[in-house]
This record gives C-alpha cells, structure tokens and sequence, in this order.
C-alpha cells in the first residue's frame, strides 16, 4: 500500500484543562491518507444485504518504533471496476466496515468511554465521513486494524462483473499537530424489531445459517428490548428485521445500547439504512424533542439509496447521561414482496475524560491482525 499526503488546512481547539497553541500561519497538518483496495468480487447474481461477496483487509496506517498517537479524521469508501480505477455505481455497496479489537483499545486508552469496536460503516447513501476541523478518534499507530468490505446486488439478475472496494482512512500524526485536537468517539444506537414468525433474514424471511452470512452492519453486540420486561419472558429481537409491503414505524428504546457515562456533544453523525428507508430520527424522550433527523433520498431510476443526510458541526449537540433516547425508523416498502432493513445511527461524541496514552508501557495486541477471527459481526 501507498502511504500519500494531502495538504488540509484544520483550526485546533482548546481542551478543558491543557494549554492550547494557536496554529501559526503556513504551519497547517497534514492530513495523511492510508489506501486500501480490496480483492476483486465477482457480482454473478442478485445478492441481498449481506449475501454478497466479501473479504477483509488488514489495515496499518502508519509505521513508527516506538509507537505515536494518531488521530483518525475521515474515511471514504467506493466501488470501482475490478480490472481498472474506474469508479462504479454505489448500488454494488452494500459497506465497509472499519473495526479494532475494542481490548486492544483499552490497552492503549484504558480510560476510553465504552466502545463496540466498531470505527466506522459506510454504505449506500453515504461514501464518506469528514470530521469537523480538528476534531479525531485517537489511536495508536500499532493498533491492529480490520477492514471488512461486501458488495450486493439488488437489480441486475444478469449481471457478471468484477468489482472491487477502495477505501482511505485519513488521520493526522499528533507530533504533527500544533496545538489540541479534540478527541472523538463512536457510541451508535440502533434498532430492534421482536422476531415473529421464525422470519429472520433475506427478502422472503428465511432463516439463513450465519456462516453463509458475510460481515454484518451491526454493532456485534446483543439486542436489547429498551424498557420492556420482554427479553426476560423469552422474546427475541433482532437488528436485521423484514418489513413487508406497506409503510411502517419502528420505535427503540437505545438509552442502555447508547451506555453514556457522562454529557457530551455529538459532533458527526453517519446512517446505515436499507433501500426503501424514508428517515431514521434520534429523539430525546426526556426532553420530548428531535436530537436528529436523517432523512433519505432514494434512486429514481432502480431500487436504492441515493442519499442519506449527515450531521457534521464544532459546535455539536447536547446529549445527556440521564436522559432516556429512542430512535424511530421509518420504511415505506413500494414493492410487491417483503424486503430487508436496519436502522443505526453512528454519533461520533467528544471525549471530556481523554488521556494521552503512555506509549513507553503499552501491552502487545490480544493477537495479530492477520490472524484476526473473519467472521460475521451480528
């Protein structure tokens, strides 16, 4: 892999309790860009979310002995032809996931807020994340890396294709940085839909052996029921739910799922949808308002997600550690048979606790990412 720079000009902001230096003129960071391009896929047949081909990628985004705190501010993924660099239409996307090992994680930042591991997903509607100037998720530069890309195929029964996943993960060196960055990170919200029917996955219902399954867009973590005495009685949830023809609404209490431990402001917001999505809203039911509303442009032409709205401001939004949150998914299923859905709403939050890692003590990772497990994260 080719490790390129690209000049960026970002404004620095002053962190509660450091001394911040303003960045003088002509004296910008780089922002680096770490490629990665996955092996070609063959797209032979309709394939559903999360049937079609996949594979993973270990990712280094910088080498240094000893080990340097970076900070991660962007991440871009698109599909392009399997045999040349041209771009391709995002209907093959179903996403790319970015993930680490989130004991890793601790090692490193032993007082980071709860995570899942997961950095990032992006899929149709959005191919990219931009954080606000000077704002990043810390890591550490020997901090083992995933990448997990899939593609899909939901309107060419007769296509046959190559194609393959570009993805660049920009990051900014902190001995680099002139000043603070302000530090992210990831606490999604998600939601559930009680299993009825034994219907599980794919567009007629049909439990489907997870082995057979490629990487999830869930966050790997179990399905909670929000306030309800369901899940003692026994009911099943699930975050990968069918929707049958007609419109529907779907409410989930994610105040546990969320786990916040302290106020905070959301500074970015991304959005996993499914195709015939009309908007997923995050809402404080505290504070009875709208923290964020995503709504979604479909493709006029096929079936697909053109756009879905993001959220990106320094400034950010106010979320609380004693409030309670749900979020509501909307789907309006136009087509004559049931279809696949997810909701999940990835807020990147400022961390007020952060730490600068002892680099000079760090534990080696709990493997190495080449033998890093490759399997479905549900």
């Amino acid at each position: 892999m080719v490790l390129t720079a690209l000049l960026v000009g970002c404004g620095w902001f002053d962190m509660p309790g450091r001394a911040s230096a303003g960045v003088e003129p002509g004296k910008t960071p780089t922002i680096h860009t770490r490629t990665v391009v996955s092996e070609p896929y063959h797209i032979d047949r309709m394939y559903a979310s999360m049937r079609g081909p996949y594979g993973f990628d270990d990712v280094a985004l910088h080498t240094s002995d000893p080990p340097e705190l970076l900070w991660i501010v962007g991440y871009r993924t698109t599909v392009i032809d399997g045999g040349s660099d041209d771009e391709l239409s995002q209907e093959f996307m179903c996403h790319a996931n970015l993930d680490f090992e989130a004991s890793d994680y601790y090692d490193r930042f032993p007082g980071a807020p709860p995570i899942s591991g997961r950095v990032f997903t992006l899929s149709q509607g959005q191919q990219d994340i931009s954080f606000p100037e000077g704002f990043g998720i810390p890591v550490t530069s020997d901090l083992p890396i995933t990448l997990a890309t899939q593609v899909l195929n939901l309107t060419q029964p007769e296509a046959d294709m190559r194609v393959r996943h570009r993805v660049d993960v920009r990051f900014v060196r902190d001995v680099e940085v002139e000043g603070e960055m302000v530090p992210l990170f990831q606490g999604a919200v998600e939601g559930f839909k009680a299993l009825g029917d034994a219907r599980f996955y794919g567009f007629s219902g049909e439990e489907v052996d997870h082995d057979e399954l490629g990487p999830g867009c869930s966050l790997g973590q179990a399905a909670i029921a929000g306030d309800s005495d369901e899940d003692r009685l026994g009911q099943q949830f699930t975050a990968h739910w069918v929707v049958p023809p007609g419109r529907e609404v779907n409410r989930t209490n994610v105040t546990r799922f969320l786990n916040l431990q302290f106020d905070t402001t959301i500074h970015y917001i991304a959005v996993h949808l499914h195709p015939f999505a009309e908007s997923l809203t995050l809402r404080d039911i505290t504070d009875d308002r709208t923290v964020f509303e995503a709504k979604v442009t479909p493709r006029a032409d096929k079936v697909g997600i053109e756009r879905i709205e993001h959220y990106s401001s320094a400034e950010g939004l106010k979320i609380h550690a004693d409030h309670q949150y749900e979020l509501i998914s909307v789907y309006d299923n136009t087509s004559d048979k049931d279809v696949d859905s997810m909701a999940v709403m990835y807020l990147y939050m400022r961390n007020p606790n952060f730490r600068r890692p002892d680099l000079s003590s760090l534990k080696p990772a709990s493997s190495d990412v080449s033998d890093a497990p490759k399997s479905p994260s549900m």
